[in-house]
């Protein structure tokens, strides 16, 4: 709570010196355009002086225009889409990536520490290491907050014996539902079961679990912790049914050796000059 606390202030403090920020921006934009409109009223030209800086300001603009437009861009994320607060756990990747197989989606996730209008530092998680990147660098990534995610959803696959029976099947499902019963305070509900892959050549039968936490994927090590403690159960249940999948160990006999070809073994014995 004391930490939630603190982000919060922290992050109050943090939006008010952006609106400073923009308030200022906002007010010497109206000045420019006061002064303009007192100098037209007064009878002065100032359209002229604009004009003779226009060659200037062309040159400046094909100079510093892409880094002008990606600080422009940086500020707008910042200001308008605000798509993380401090103390966020988030993670970044190309619009066009896709989500990894194991859980979260997004495997490297970052800590929001501090962010302005143009600078953002974050906190890799898994190493405690500090990265400051720029607003603008990143405003055309995909950003996953997990601590808007509401409520993680757990991922696992079991791989059973291909002989196993609708009946035995059903007896994991129901075993999974009482533990989450059992446990009420770690998850809300059991939302997929279905059987994915039937190889029986491999004599195995893969299903997919998905279940439901109380918890968001910011509190990721309780989340993993808890989907650890589920596929031990899983495990248990599956070895009491005996049609827990086991690896077959690879057997010599079965594997193919290619003789090698007798110029090579001949080439071998010749003495080395």
């Amino acid at each position: 709570a004391y930490k939630k606390l603190r982000y919060l202030r922290a992050g109050t403090g943090n939006s008010t010196l952006i609106d400073e920020v923009l308030e200022n921006f906002f007010n010497g934009a109206f000045s420019f355009c006061l002064a303009l409109a007192v100098m037209t009223i007064l009878k002065m030209n100032p359209w002229a002086l604009l004009v003779s800086l226009s060659t200037i300001l062309v040159s400046f603009a094909f100079a510093f225009g892409p880094s002008v437009a990606q600080i422009i861009e940086g500020c707008i994320m910042i200001a308008v889409r605000r798509p993380f607060d401090l103390g966020d756990r988030i993670a970044i990747a190309d619009a066009s990536d896709k989500p990894q197989d194991c859980d979260p989606g997004y495997g490297a996730t970052w800590l929001v520490e501090d962010c302005n209008l143009f600078t953002t530092t974050l906190r890799l998680a898994k190493s405690n290491e500090i990265a400051t990147v720029k607003n603008g660098t990143i405003a055309d990534k995909k950003i996953i907050n997990h601590n808007r995610s509401d409520r993680a959803l757990v991922n696992i696959v079991l791989s059973l014996k291909s002989t196993v029976t609708h009946e035995e099947a059903t007896i994991v499902k129901s075993a999974i539902e009482q533990y989450i019963s059992d446990n009420p305070r770690i998850w809300a509900q059991l939302i997929n079961f279905r059987i994915i892959d039937v190889d029986p050549c491999n004599d195995v039968t893969k299903i997919a679990i998905r279940v439901q936490h109380l918890r968001s994927w910011q509190d990721l090590n309780p989340v993993l912790t808890a989907r650890g403690d589920l596929i031990k159960f899983c495990t248990e249940v599956l070895i009491q049914l005996n049609v827990h999948y086991e690896n077959k160990p690879a057997v010599i006999n079965d594997l193919y050796i290619k003789e090698l070809p007798e110029e090579y073994i001949a080439g071998l014995s010749q003495p080395v000059l």
